[in-house]
């Protein structure tokens, strides 16, 4: 990991994002970063193709622009609805999979062979034998649905709820609990708390795995983007892609969610790309933080 020097994060001649554990900023620095942040983004970030939500350790949001569709003939003062519109993140939501999963098999987790498209994975090749660290790191289709053939729908529900998630429809088949489809939708901001949530509880066993996952991902995973232009071992990623809902339709919609820095996540960014995998996104969301650069708390 990075090195935490006098309260700040140091990589290369970037400096980001003061982190004291002892101390939150007060309510007057936290209007300012938040001020600066969202005039910061939305000038350098200004595509109708790009939605954005960052909000502190807290769960209040900082800043965010959320569009409800991006059909160019709409006009640019159309009110964002992030409150409100249920999204199909894909896999964003395989994370709580496996948490509903831990919990119902004393946090025992099995190693699954990915043979690639035969095993109805995203990667043709396959990512071979993986446990649930680099099932996360790699967003494996085929280890997860391993996962949601050997859950109790209704206990996972339970289990969704506690985090704040609406969970998949009942009658949804499996595919449906690894983000595939469209019938898993959540509320952006409750599936950027649940995250904030999970990285909360990293002292149990199984989101430590999940978190160690993240962390991966950003390092040479999904979301290496975003280490890629922040440096390595100082960001927490997920990636997803998800079918696009759009106007002009897509190919996709690509998403990412960053907690940073990585040790005590002070911020955490979710974005979603218009037109692109998750994994393109996760190089805007890492161009996005780095942005911020001298306006970082």
């Amino acid at each position: 990991m990075r090195v935490v020097f006098e309260g700040m994060l140091v990589f290369g001649a970037l400096l980001l994002i003061p982190c004291s554990p002892c101390q939150r900023p007060d309510s007057a620095s936290t209007a300012i970063f938040s001020q600066a942040a969202k005039a910061s983004l939305d000038r350098d970030f200004s595509s109708r193709t790009i939605s954005y939500l960052l909000m502190d350790d807290s769960g209040s949001v900082l800043a965010e622009r959320w569009p409800a569709g991006i059909d160019p003939e709409l006009p640019s003062a159309s009110p964002t609805v992030p409150s409100l519109e249920a999204i199909a993140p894909g896999s964003l939501v395989k994370p709580f999979l496996a948490i509903a999963y831990g919990e119902q098999h004393g946090g025992r987790f099995p190693i699954v062979r990915c043979t690639g498209t035969s095993s109805h994975c995203w990667f043709p090749a396959g990512h071979g034998s993986l446990g649930l660290d680099e099932a996360i790191t790699q967003s494996c289709n085929t280890y997860f649905l391993e996962l949601a053939a050997g859950l109790d729908r209704k206990r996972a529900a339970q289990t969704f709820a506690r985090y704040g998630l609406a969970g998949p429809d009942p009658e949804a088949p499996e595919e449906a609990l690894i983000g595939l489809g469209m019938r898993w939708k959540e509320n952006p901001m409750a599936l950027a708390r649940a995250y904030l949530q999970l990285d909360k509880e990293k002292h149990h066993p199984v989101q430590n795995r999940i978190i160690n996952g993240m962390l991966g991902s950003a390092e040479r995973g999904t979301a290496r983007g975003v280490d890629a232009v922040l440096g390595r071992d100082v960001a927490l990623a997920k990636t997803g892609t998800a079918a696009c809902s759009h106007k002009p339709a897509g190919s996709a919609d690509g998403f990412t969610i960053v907690l940073y820095p990585a040790v005590q996540p002070r911020l955490l960014l979710l974005v979603r790309v218009h037109d692109v995998t998750g994994a393109e996104s996760a190089k805007v969301a890492g161009v996005m933080l780095r942005s911020l650069g001298p306006n970082s708390r």
